[in-house]
């Protein structure tokens, strides 16, 4: 049974810790965001990275900020309408399917989630379908647990991920340490 973040605390994806470790802007820069993209956060929680995308993608872009919690859409929506994101959409996903059409991003990112998904190959299957020829995927995950993140058990080595990845579909994959306690994976569709 995978780790679960419990969405009672979804306030807590913005603690100034998280933000010295992966500031938004930085780690979307360091993803390639550009104008005119469709992003697709997969388990977007409080928007960390749905709202700052929102920005960087321009009115010619889009951003898809998924999630399995009814909680975490109230509050990306209230931020949204907060911050008169017109380029923001909510999409309430099931576990095993993001619930986007064929086709429609150019970069999907999933931030510190995957390890808490029962069935990882279904989910990034769905991810591969829902991205158009060329796009991209973004995985950052735990590289081991330390003062706080979820148990040792449910992380995911790099070799199972890179696994995972060549599974749904995805080419070019590769594993790039962030910093002390993250991993990024990423690769094509």
């Amino acid at each position: 049974m995978p780790h679960r973040y419990d969405a009672r605390k979804l306030n807590s994806l913005d603690h100034p810790l998280r933000r010295l470790l992966m500031p938004a802007m930085r780690t979307l820069e360091r993803l390639g965001v550009q104008k005119g993209d469709v992003v697709i956060d997969i388990g977007a929680g409080s928007g960390y990275l749905a709202l700052p995308a929102c920005g960087m993608v321009g009115g010619a872009g889009q951003v898809l900020a998924v999630d399995i919690a009814p909680e975490a859409i109230e509050i990306i929506e209230h931020k949204g309408l907060v911050q008169g994101r017109k380029n923001l959409r909510t999409v309430l996903s099931t576990e095993r399917d993001p619930g986007l059409p064929a086709g429609l991003g150019s970069l999907a990112i999933m931030f510190t989630v995957l390890h808490e998904v029962e069935d990882k190959a279904a989910m990034l299957r769905a991810i591969h379908a829902s991205l158009r020829k060329g796009g991209r995927i973004a995985i950052v995950e735990f590289r081991g647990a330390l003062f706080f993140g979820p148990p040792r058990s449910v992380l995911i080595a790099k070799d199972a991920m890179l696994s995972l990845l060549a599974e749904a579909g995805f080419h070019d994959a590769a594993i790039r340490p962030r910093n002390a306690m993250f991993y990024l994976a990423t690769a094509k569709a």
